[in-house]
């Protein structure tokens, strides 16, 4: 049988083709195996996240029955296990030091970087105009990335740069020679980046880029393992092969050409990746060896009826006039306060009327900021409506109990004093005990806190000389901590203590689910440094410190919304969010309609990601490349968003922004031909 080509917009029907195709191949080849199930595990399915990933598994095992289980994975998760199942050959290859991978959290890897460039940042040798440090090192990283993903070398990346950026884009050290200037600071980039690497090989640590590199440019031109990789895979599935990056496609091409078969569904309106890694026209190379099926396309959506007058509209609105949209409607102030108001009031008006269900309503915004995401959830909680963020993460230390916690190991662990203050005794105080109000709180630490570099201490209740006005139940709370704290030895190891004290203080009171995957979060974060300490032979002392302060940095994040949200629910997501989930609503409210943000497409492109695709002409990638680029990225997303409503759309927009800029974004030509609601 030839290989399929699927083709289709939003909710065409791609994901049902792929699963009757598959059940096909069990009825042809997999029903006829001596073995079925270890024959079925020969097809490798491609999904671009790790939901996806398991939605997909779950429609193609109920579809047969759980008899013939596949090998699911995101492109990112078959490299690094693959990188770990083939280690030993790496290693022999590469002449490395023999000993277990770890992998970096991005965190670790951004702290890692940062301290592996310090002297090259320092001595400004390397730098970035306009770049702050971290921003830099981060950068850097995702040029890394970018490179691997599009198949490149990392000793390429120099030139890549050099050819493709603005003579302006880094500011020369020198006012003399600006040409070699400019070439040594890319050099500068190149020698960094090959220094990290470097440094991880040396140690045994994966990032992403590094197991995407390993995979790309040693792993995957390896006999060996294209002899075992020929073996275990006689079947492909690509779901949203727009989605996914020039390296994956490379694997398929592999495969296909050694006999396997392969199914891929592609989006023209998708691409939402697109300048994160993805790279939708090299992936279409491989239609030409397919049967292609194109789709239609949904007729009960707006898409159907509006998007390409929409997109003629926008990209250009003196061309022609256009009467209002009978389904397109537009909320209007001055002021984003006044907007969140009118938008929650219209929702609320709408449920209570039974226009409209709570599951039906969907806000999307170009970047939700916490202003935005607080005030919204706030007000439509307020009025007894569910709301559900999408995969919304908070830094760990957004928790209370997380900061005790931190607080409490200060005064158990020698040489932490510059780490604690009276207001974070005062807050723990209140947080660990139930007895504690603030005011007393404040009182014990402004009284009964001792101060010191090396031993911070609480000191007994009655060091307070109107210790009376503590009240008996909080003086006996406070004298229960401080027993327990000085009851603790600095021998034990410090996440032994952290579960102990949330076993004391923090289990007995029966916390909230969101309570519950912080702490656990903060835990599988502890083992996590620890093990990243030891291997890098860190004493603990300096591996504690580093960790609180990790912490407090606010760069560890945490879901604290259950998985299982509310099935009644207001949907809040960014642009980007939502059509990664594949979601789809009756109605849609887009927040910040007239901002800028729009044209951008709601992801903002890593630095040079476009000069990592494989169809770049080698050319300097000027405004107005990026210009076509970013309504190219807007025609698709709103098609795309059109796609993924059936009746209603509000386009809500204020005319100042958070900052009190007037907007005039390129989504307003559409919100003049829409019907004003408010």
């Amino acid at each position: 049988m030839a290989n399929l080509w699927i083709e289709g917009s939003s909710h065409s029907g791609k994901t049902d083709r792929v699963v009757r195709q598959f059940c096909s191949w069990t009825e042809s080849d997999f029903a006829h195996q001596s073995n079925p199930q270890a024959a079925s595990q020969k097809v490798l399915v491609l999904a671009v996240d790790s939901e996806q990933r398991r939605q997909l598994s779950d429609r193609l095992m109920l579809a047969t029955h759980g008899q013939y289980p596949v090998t699911a994975v995101t492109p990112l998760s078959f490299f690094r296990d693959e990188i770990r199942l083939f280690w030993t050959l790496i290693v022999k290859n590469l002449n490395l030091k023999a000993q277990f991978p770890l992998l970096l959290r991005v965190e670790n890897e951004q702290e890692l970087a940062n301290q592996v460039w310090k002297d090259r940042i320092e001595t400004e040798t390397l730098r970035m105009e306009g770049v702050g440090r971290d921003r830099l090192v981060r950068r850097l990283l995702d040029l890394f990335l970018l490179a691997a993903y599009g198949g490149r070398d990392i000793t390429e990346i120099p030139v890549i740069l050099k050819a493709g950026m603005e003579t302006n884009a880094v500011e020369l050290p020198s006012e003399t020679g600006d040409v070699t200037s400019e070439i040594e600071q890319w050099q500068e980039v190149g020698e960094a980046l090959q220094e990290w690497r470097a440094y991880c090989w040396e140690r045994g640590l994966l990032t992403y880029g590094i197991i995407t590199d390993l995979f790309c440019q040693h792993l995957l031109p390896n006999l060996h393992y294209q002899r075992k990789l020929k073996q275990r895979f006689k079947y492909i599935i690509v779901d949203r092969a727009d989605e996914m990056p020039a390296i994956a496609c490379a694997l398929c091409k592999f495969l296909l050409e050694n006999g396997a078969q392969g199914m891929f569904t592609f989006n023209p309106d998708g691409s939402a990746r697109l300048g994160l890694g993805a790279d939708p026209e090299y992936w279409q190379e491989l239609k030409s060896g397919c049967e292609i099926e194109k789709l239609p396309r949904t007729n009960n959506t707006l898409g159907s009826e509006i998007s390409e007058s929409v997109i003629e509209i926008v990209s250009e609105p003196s061309l022609r006039f256009v009467e209002p949209y009978a389904t397109v409607y537009s909320i209007e102030s001055v002021s984003r306060a006044k907007l969140f108001r009118n938008v929650t009031k219209t929702i609320a008006e709408a449920i209570a009327s039974g226009a409209a269900k709570a599951s039906e309503i969907a806000i999307i915004a170009p970047g939700l900021d916490n202003i935005a995401n607080y005030a919204i959830a706030e007000i439509l909680r307020k009025k007894e409506i569910n709301v559900s963020p999408l995969n919304d993460q908070r830094p760990l230390s957004y928790s209370a109990q997380v900061r005790s916690l931190l607080t409490l190991i200060t005064l158990v662990y020698p040489n932490l004093g510059k780490l604690v203050s009276r207001d974070r005794i005062a807050e723990m105080l209140v947080v660990l005990t139930e007895a504690i109000d603030p005011v007393r709180a404040g009182m014990l630490a402004d009284y009964c806190f001792a101060p010191d570099l090396e031993h911070p201490q609480l000191l007994a209740s009655e060091t307070y000389n109107q210790w009376n006005r503590l009240g008996y139940e909080a003086t006996q709370a406070y004298e229960q901590l401080r027993q327990w704290v000085e009851q603790q030895s600095p021998k034990d190891a410090p996440l032994l203590f952290i579960d102990r004290a949330i076993q004391v203080f923090l289990k007995p009171r029966k916390l909230s689910y969101e309570h519950t995957a912080t702490l656990q979060s903060l835990i599988e974060t502890a083992q996590y440094y620890w093990q990243l300490g030891y291997r890098l032979d860190l004493e603990d002392a300096v591996i504690l410190e580093n960790f609180i302060q990790l912490i407090r940095q606010g760069t560890v994040t945490a879901n604290p919304y259950s998985p299982n949200a509310p099935e009644d629910s207001v949907i809040l997501a960014t642009i980007f969010q939502y059509r990664m989930a594949r979601l789809s609503h009756r109605w849609q409210f887009w927040l910040d309609a007239s901002s800028d943000l729009w044209l951008q497409g709601g992801a903002a492109s890593l630095f040079g990601a476009p000069l990592f695709l494989k169809g770049w002409n080698g050319e300097l990638w000027s405004i107005e490349d990026q210009g076509n680029a970013d309504m190219q990225r807007l025609q698709k997303l709103l098609r795309d968003l059109l796609d993924r409503t059936s009746d209603r759309l509000y386009l809500c927009h204020s005319e100042l922004s958070t900052n009190g800029q007037l907007q005039n974004g390129v989504l307003l030509p559409f919100i003049e031909v829409s019907t004003t609601s408010l």
